[in-house]
């Protein structure tokens, strides 16, 4: 005869549990994708960046500006690609949602919207900042030396 206790101990080692775990699994390696696709993605948006900011130095030097308009490309594919991956990622996480934890994982979802957002928002305005002082500061490269712009 068995006790409660263990029928109750038995219940919970069953199939369900199997079951949970070969879940958890498929979880696992469908995050694992996710992540190394992220990182090649990043990869290339990192690559993108490079070529952006190469441009930017030319310009500078050049002309002793910094175009925002040289960022724009890659700041909006950066943008989108990791709002996707967030997505993607959110997707994943819907797998392992409980009562208890789906306001808090709504919540990182939507404030991690909101910080690649915001960086974006603040490399742009960076960008526009440092040409205003390049502009203010820098005289162009044509210019007679000594003279300096906007004082």
């Amino acid at each position: 005869m068995t006790t409660r206790k263990a029928r109750s101990r038995r219940a919970n080692t069953g199939p369900s549990a199997g079951a949970n775990a070969r879940r958890i699994k498929q979880i696992s390696r469908a995050s694992a994708q996710i992540v190394q696709e992220a990182a090649a993605l990043l990869d290339e948006e990192v690559a993108a960046g490079i070529v952006a900011a190469k441009k930017m130095q030319t310009r500078f030097e050049k002309e002793r500006r910094i175009d925002p308009a040289d960022f724009k490309e890659a700041l909006q594919r950066f943008q989108s690609d990791a709002h996707e991956v967030v997505n993607l990622l959110n997707e994943q996480l819907a797998e392992l949602r409980t009562d208890e934890n789906a306001a808090i994982v709504e919540r990182l979802v939507s404030n991690t919207h909101g910080l690649l957002d915001l960086a974006v928002g603040l490399v742009n305005m960076g960008a526009d900042i440092a040409n205003q002082v390049v502009q203010k500061n820098f005289p162009k490269p044509n210019a007679e030396p000594g003279r300096r712009r906007g004082r």
